[in-house]
């Protein structure tokens, strides 16, 4: 019996690490902002006030940037892996009926169809299984 080992997508662990060095990010700005307050309490004349605001500004416009890279990073559909694959437009190398080969994604695949499809005819990935693909024809 061989064992299917469970893998973490991709982007849940790009999304660890993104959150990982965000969260250091603001560590290190507000250790900043500390330094910058304990400086303007001992010397209140060296930092003027709007220099003070330009930096608590610029550091919350920086913070904001990064949160929105992630979370627009996160949206984004997957590029590889079996996922990758899903939705991808191909061609049938040769007549498909049950099982045949398909042109996809700049590789040739095994392919899987409940519906009988001609050699030459567009098809579209549905799912992936292991090295074979379950592809449908695309209506012209």
């Amino acid at each position: 019996m061989r064992v299917r080992s469970e893998r973490v997508p991709l982007i849940q662990q790009w999304t660890k690490i993104a959150l990982i060095i965000c969260g250091l990010t603001l560590l290190f700005f507000l250790d900043d902002l500390f330094v910058i307050l304990i400086l303007k309490q001992a010397f209140p004349k060296a930092l003027r006030p709007s220099l003070f605001k330009m930096i608590i500004v610029g550091a919350g416009i920086l913070s904001l940037l990064l949160a929105w890279i992630v979370f627009r990073a996160l949206r984004r559909r997957p590029t590889t892996g079996g996922e990758g694959l899903i939705g991808e437009k191909g061609k049938a190398l040769s007549a498909i009926k049950g099982q045949g080969e398909v042109f996809v994604h700049g590789e040739i695949w095994k392919a899987l169809s409940d519906e009988e499809i001609q050699e030459g005819d567009v098809i579209e990935v549905t799912r992936v299984d292991g090295l074979a693909l379950k592809v449908r024809r695309v209506k012209s």
